[in-house]
C-alpha cells in the first residue's frame, strides 16, 4: 500500500547573513586555490622589495640564503 504525504516536508538550516556550514564546506576548495595564487603573486611581485627580502624572504629556514646581500670586499666600493 501507498503511503502519501499531505505536505512538503521543509527543513530549515541555521544561517548568518544567508551563510550556512554547507554552503561554507563548499566554498573552501576554491578559497583555498585562490589563496594560494595570491600569496604566490605577492611573493613574486615582493621579492625585489629590499624591505620584504629583510623582514619576510630572509628568514625562510632553507630557502632564506638565496636574499640575503653578502657581497664581495672587492665589490664594494670605498
Amino acid at each position: 500500500m501507498v503511503s502519501y504525504v499531505k505536505g512538503p516536508a521543509y527543513k530549515t538550516v541555521k544561517s548568518v547573513a544567508g551563510l550556512n556550514i554547507p554552503l561554507l564546506k563548499s566554498y573552501v576548495p576554491n578559497l583555498a586555490l585562490w589563496g594560494g595564487a595570491v600569496a604566490g603573486g605577492i611573493a613574486t611581485f615582493t621579492e625585489g622589495i629590499p624591505l620584504f627580502q629583510n623582514t619576510f624572504y630572509s628568514k625562510i629556514p632553507v630557502f632564506g640564503e638565496h636574499w640575503v646581500y653578502n657581497p664581495d670586499p672587492e665589490d664594494i666600493p670605498i
